[in-house]
């Protein structure tokens, strides 16, 4: 269970901020439209990776939609794992785009100026060699 904006977040359920601590332990907070929604998408999702049958997946998807309170929802998905959180890798920084506009900038200098003007030549090699070295990954997690 985390809390964030305002919003609870608990077995994939994200509920509005409880009246007491007590209801919301006990799973008697209400959910509405988009709870149940979601809770059929994930379903479905299960269906989908084959942990459910059809007959499986109809008969839960009945139960969520007549679920009232979140723990109708917990106790239909009680047997399933978790939705996992996609990993997926950080798109690079346009660095060669970057050094070809530094390296244009440098040589319209050069020929404005009407000599070598170093540091944007500096500049653009730096980034060019940076654009050419191992690819660079990070992880951040995707609800």
């Amino acid at each position: 269970m985390s809390k964030v904006s305002g919003k609870l977040f608990v077995g994939g359920l994200v509920t509005a901020e409880p009246q007491t601590p007590t209801a919301f332990r006990t799973g008697l907070v209400r959910i509405g439209d988009q709870e149940r929604a979601d809770a059929g998408e994930r379903l479905s999702a299960h269906a989908a990776a084959g942990r459910l049958t059809i007959e499986e997946l109809e008969q839960r998807l009945e139960q969520v939609h007549a679920a009232v309170f979140a723990r109708d929802l917990l106790a239909v998905e009680a047997d399933l794992p978790a939705p996992s959180r996609r990993v997926e890798a950080a798109r690079r920084p346009p660095l060669r785009s970057i050094a070809i506009a530094f390296a244009v900038a440098a040589v319209l200098a050069t020929v404005a100026v009407g000599h070598p003007v170093a540091p944007p030549l500096i500049v653009a090699a730096l980034l060019w060699r940076a654009a050419h070295r191992t690819p660079f990954v990070t992880q951040r997690s995707v609800p």
